[in-house]
Formats: C-alpha cells, sequence, structure tokens
C-alpha cells in the first residue's frame, strides 16, 4: 500500500509499504481521513517526537476490518476514531488516569505508523466509536478539537467571561467554538490572515484583529483587559500581546509547543497575580466522547475548519509544502485516503 513515510528534516516519501496486521488487543483501520496537523508540520521541519523512518498521520478516522488476538470490545465493520497518544498503564500518571502524562507514551504517527496510508494498526483501546451521525471526515478532525475541549476544562471557564484567542488556526478556532460553547461572554481572536480571520467570525468571534492593531484591544475591555487568554500562536510575539491583554488575575493558557523557550516577565506576572497554565493533551476517553457528543448535536461545527481536501498522492505538493511556506491560504487540508 501507499503510504507517506518521514524519513528526516524535510524528507517526507511516499513509498510502497506492506499492509500491517493487527497485533494481540489491536485493531486494523481502513482509513478514510487524516487530518494535517501543525504537529505534523513540526515533524516534517525538525523531528522531536517521531522515530524516522515513520508513516506519519495521527488525526484520523477509518472502519474497523479486522480484530486482532484477544480484542473484544470492538467489531468489525465499526466506524472509529483515534485517540493517537498511547500510554504505558503502569506509571504513576497512569495509575492516576493522567493517561495523557504517562512516563512511558507512545504515538500513532511518530512512535508506530501513522495514518497517511491506506491501512493503520491501533490499540483497540483507542479506537473511539462515531456517532452514527458524524462521518468519517468529520470524525478525523475530533482530536485537534479534544484540546481545545480540554483547554476549557484547564481554564475554569466561566460563563460571561471574556475571551482572547491568540491565532486562528485548527487549534485557535477550536478554542474559540469551544468557549462560546462554555459560555463565553465575548471572544476576540487576534489573527493577521484574511482567511482565517474571516472564518473565526464566520464561527462566532465577536470580533477579529490584526496583530498590527492590537492596541484596539485595550477599547474592547475598556481598559481592564481579558479574563482569559489562550495562546494557540506559540510565538514570542503573541505572548508579549497576550500578557499585555490580560487583567490582573486573568488566566493566561498556552496550548502549543514553542520552537524556543520564550522570556516571561515574572515580576510583571507577579504584580498582577497572573495565573499561567499549559495545556498539553487532553483528558484521553472523557474529552474524546465529550467532543463527539457535541459535534453529534451540533453544538461544534467542526467541517468549518477545512478549506482542501487531498488525495495521498499529493501530500507534499498540495499539503505539506503549501501549509510550511503559505500557512496563512489554508486551515485545514484533510487527505482523503480513498482517492
Amino acid at each position: 500500500m501507499l503510504a507517506a513515510v518521514l524519513k528526516g528534516p524535510r524528507d517526507l516519501e511516499l513509498q510502497e509499504v506492506t499492509q500491517p496486521k493487527p497485533g494481540p488487543g489491536e485493531v486494523l483501520l481502513e482509513v478514510g481521513f487524516t487530518g494535517i496537523c501543525g504537529t505534523d508540520l513540526h515533524e516534517f521541519l525538525r523531528p522531536t517526537f517521531s522515530n524516522p523512518p515513520v508513516v506519519l498521520g495521527h488525526e484520523t478516522s477509518g472502519t474497523i476490518v479486522e480484530l486482532g488476538a484477544e480484542v473484544h470490545s470492538r467489531k468489525v465493520g465499526e466506524r472509529v476514531t483515534v485517540i493517537p497518544m498511547d500510554f504505558c498503564g503502569q506509571c504513576y500518571y497512569c495509575h492516576r488516569a493522567m493517561y495523557h502524562l504517562c512516563d512511558r507514551p507512545g504515538w500513532v504517527g511518530f512512535t508506530r505508523s501513522g495514518a497517511f496510508a491506506r491501512y493503520v494498526a491501533v490499540p483497540a483501546r483507542l479506537a473511539i466509536p462515531l456517532p452514527e451521525n458524524v462521518p468519517l471526515e468529520i470524525g478525523a478532525l475530533t482530536e485537534h478539537f479534544t484540546v481545545a475541549f480540554h483547554a476549557m476544562h484547564r481554564a475554569d471557564l466561566r460563563i460571561g467571561e471574556r475571551v482572547l484567542v491568540l491565532g486562528a488556526g485548527p487549534v485557535g478556532l477550536a478554542v474559540l467554538q469551544c468557549a462560546s460553547a462554555s459560555g463565553a461572554g465575548s471572544i476576540v481572536a487576534v489573527e493577521p490572515s484574511p482567511l482565517r480571520a474571516q472564518r473565526a467570525t464566520d464561527l462566532g468571534a465577536t470580533s477579529v484583529v490584526d496583530p498590527a492593531a492590537a492596541e484596539s484591544l485595550k477599547d474592547l475591555t475598556q481598559g481592564v483587559g481579558f479574563d482569559v487568554v489562550f495562546d494557540a500562536a506559540g510565538t514570542d510575539g503573541a505572548l508579549q500581546l497576550g500578557f499585555n491583554h490580560l487583567r490582573k488575575g486573568g488566566r493566561y493558557m498556552s496550548m502549543c509547543p514553542w520552537e524556543k523557550s520564550p522570556a516571561i516577565d515574572m515580576n510583571r506576572a507577579l504584580l498582577s497575580e497572573h495565573d499561567v497554565r499549559f495545556v498539553f493533551g487532553y483528558d484521553m476517553f472523557n474529552d474524546f466522547r465529550g467532543v463527539l457528543d457535541l459535534v453529534s448535536r451540533g453544538v461544534l461545527e467542526a467541517g468549518r475548519q477545512i478549506t482542501s481536501r487531498i488525495a495521498l498522492k499529493n501530500i507534499l505538493a498540495d499539503g505539506m509544502l503549501p501549509l510550511v511556506e503559505s500557512r496563512d491560504k489554508q486551515i485545514k487540508v484533510m487527505v482523503d485516503l480513498g482517492q
């Protein structure tokens, strides 16, 4: 079968590989759709979490076509999405059901073969059934919405609070929708891309501000600042902008990997009693099911992020490279493994 194999920095190669067989406790999926994630782009540029050569792809959905030995919880024909984070089940954190903080994690698409291929084998416990009214393409978007869903819990977002979202890419737009569903009083996005800014407006942002006009943010809170800032950009500029417009006693939520360690003015944070929190992954099983419930009821409109659908054979020319070189012209690119 054809697969997109990461071999090293900027070296993604389409190769014919052997179709996997599900091992004990695993299921084999016929992949429907897999989204290109910011982490895929990070690994494409600078492999950090992955072990090349490896088939990339972790935001995925598909249909179970084969069961490995000792699998009784799933059945052939089920449509599922996949939790890409695996866990050891034995460490301090796993014993406390904090599986996303496992000391010995595994990652579909990074440490084991992923879903930029027609078939992928995954642990059965990571295959989460899709509601009947959720198509495979939408199911493949579950994972990054789950990050945003988890961020709402980490932020202790309260009804009526003023929210600032830095970056209106896939995660930022998911945060916008989740904050709205959580009862935020106003949601302002900061985004330079016209395409992404318009999509934020379409999805209910109270207003969208270009970072070049960031001073206008003060007027939106009468100079007080925002209750919660969600940083889905991960740049020094966004960090400084976010703290400049966070009210005293407000919560700053860092949600994405940093290219380099940022500098935080700790004295300013101390005197303002800022609460800095980090969001890594999600409460794997509860958050995934929570997102799927909201999607199935139409509360979250996940599909409105999609800007392009491509075939696997075009993943480099029409997917990875455009997202790296002109990211502002796309939001979410989906790879259709059925093409």
